[in-house]
């Protein structure tokens, strides 16, 4: 959902010189989805909460409500550049905080502050994003049957895809090029590709809201036909070696190894 800055990037390989995920299952955590999209009640900033927020793959970032950020006594410690497929803009921040969710716990985290503008047209009770400064911490299944998210090493059944970290986002290759697993899309975008003649659908973006137009297309991964329809098309390629975005509800389940660099996808 939200593009990476160049300082992202390093968050990847920090990520792995943790203590991952060599631990067993640490116990599921409910899933809420809502339009394709999954969301957690239950996270703890630095002690306070529970706090209900978007799981976000395809977001470097940890973002937080501005009033929250400041009604809990974090304060702006630099200011980045966001970006997403709809624009950019420049964000304060806060370095060093603690996130607790179920039964894992994240030190030395980086939130974002944001108004959450876009997400709260649709959901108020949001209070912010998990992304990958987070979820890289771990290992984790995204079970979207029975809408549960686990943490710890699993031997999850079915076929190892390796990933490439590309901007520190979980990147598989396909059919339509280098694709970020994305929990927080709800429908497959692709950069660099011209609309079809059509109407257009609105968009969401951490940066803003806008009209888009599609193009049909068909997935394939390793050979496996996963889905065919019509995806976001944005004329415009804003990250290099990445050709776009793909929805974790495509399948019923998503287990990302951070520890050993595969997924696993059902």
């Amino acid at each position: 959902m939200v593009a990476p800055r160049p300082w992202l990037a390093r968050i990847a390989a920090l990520a792995f010189l943790l203590a991952i995920a060599a631990c067993p299952l640490a116990g599921a955590v409910k899933l809420d989805l809502r339009d394709g999209r999954l969301f957690v009640k239950g996270v703890y900033v630095n002690g306070q909460g529970p706090y209900r927020f978007l799981i976000d793959t395809g977001a470097n970032m940890n973002v937080i409500e501005s009033d929250l950020a400041q009604k809990i006594g974090m304060s702006a410690t630099f200011r980045d550049i966001v970006e997403s497929a709809l624009g950019k803009r420049s964000m304060p921040g806060s370095d060093d905080n603690v996130i607790e969710l179920g039964h894992v716990r994240a030190e030395n985290q980086r939130f974002q502050f944001s108004e959450l503008e876009s997400l709260h047209t649709v959901w108020p009770d949001v209070k912010g994003i998990l992304g990958q400064a987070f979820l890289a911490c771990f290992d984790y299944r995204m079970d979207l049957r029975h809408k549960t998210l686990e943490f710890g090493k699993q031997e999850a059944p079915g076929k190892r895809t390796p990933f490439r970290l590309l901007e520190g986002r979980t990147t598989l290759h396909t059919s339509l090029g280098n694709l970020v697993v994305d929990s927080g899309a709800a429908r497959l975008l692709l950069f660099g590709v011209t609309p079809e003649d059509g109407d257009e659908i609105p968009m969401l973006t951490m940066t803003g809201s806008g009209n888009v137009g599609t193009v049909t297309r068909k997935l394939l991964i390793e050979g496996r036909d996963v889905w065919r329809g019509d995806a976001i098309a944005l004329p415009d390629r804003p990250e290099p070696g990445i050709a776009g975005l793909m929805p974790v509800s495509f399948f019923k389940s998503v287990y990302i190894c951070n520890s050993e660099g595969y997924v696993v996808l059902e």
